[in-house]
């Protein structure tokens, strides 16, 4: 499984195109609440599947990039979204420019997101463009100057960390139920979230605690940067499986349950992660 980690602190958020603009603070887009959303002004003028707003966000220390999501939208389905990300050496956004891309899709709770896994080992970057073109399976359905939300942007770099078979996820639904005297069931609606449960396969000592996983990372050091329920971003599986599943089963979560480091035998380990998602919609 994929876990992103460690988003950076200091994103600082503008906006490219003729008459966007900020309509909310644009530190919400990092406040790990997607379900708290900035709301932003689309562009003016003629609108073509051409017209596309630019969200950049930068940085100041360099990170290697692999998880990127825009959660809470409400950018029609099929909105057309691509990636570009600027090195500290580059001039511009020109690295990787409009080569991921994604199609905003709706889940099953009625949320939007458009979630990018990008290629192992690629250069270190201190910025990112989110391109969100008025393309909406080739039209341009997207008003001038009408106005959408964005729950949660996220970019950070990620772990791969071998899971067993039998990983389980799931929804909890909080509501609390209670029956009338008649013996009717009723009860005060709560938003739901879903649960991610993992088992680590087992790993030498080397990925635990000797910084042997990616960008020089260890269970360890994974382990701290998901202390006091940071965010995170969980994906069970993205290898062989169709855009569409990845969409539905990544997670902007937190660590609920960090398990024991296991011993197993000799230099080997594993242990349990237990995830909950950060939900996108509001109760």
């Amino acid at each position: 499984m994929l876990i992103s980690y460690n988003r950076p602190t200091d994103i600082a958020w503008s906006l490219i195109g003729a008459g966007a603009a900020w309509l909310t603070d644009a530190g919400v887009l990092t406040n790990g609440r997607p379900a708290a959303a900035a709301r932003l002004q689309w562009l003016t003028g003629t609108q073509t599947t051409a017209s596309v707003l630019t969200l950049r966000g930068t940085w100041a220390t360099a990170l290697v990039p692999r998880v990127v999501c825009l959660l809470g939208l409400t950018l029609p389905v099929g909105t057309l979204i691509t990636l570009a990300f600027r090195r500290a050496a580059d001039a511009g956004y020109t690295y990787l420019a409009d080569e991921p891309s994604q199609r905003v899709v709706q889940l099953p709770d009625g949320s939007r997101c458009a979630w990018f896994v990008l290629d192992a080992g690629l250069d270190a970057v201190i910025g990112v463009e989110y391109r969100i073109a008025n393309d909406i399976n080739g039209a341009a359905s997207i008003a001038a100057d009408s106005t959408f939300d964005v729950g949660e942007a996220w970019v950070g770099p990620a772990v791969d960390i071998p899971h067993e078979a039998g990983w389980a996820r799931g929804r909890i639904d909080p509501t609390a139920l209670r029956r009338s005297k008649g013996g009717q069931l009723f009860g005060m609606p709560a938003r739901s979230w879903r649960n991610l449960q993992v088992h680590f396969t087992v790993a030498p000592a080397a990925e635990v605690d000797g910084s042997g996983l990616a960008n020089g990372a260890d269970w360890e050091q994974i382990e701290s940067a998901l202390v006091a329920a940071a965010r995170c971003c969980a994906i069970p599986r993205w290898i062989g499986q169709t855009p569409d599943y990845l969409q539905r089963t990544a997670l902007f979560a937190a660590a609920v349950q960090q398990g024991n480091v296991q011993h197993v035998a000799g230099n080997l380990y594993s242990r349990d992660y237990t995830f909950e998602e950060m939900p996108a919609m509001p109760a």
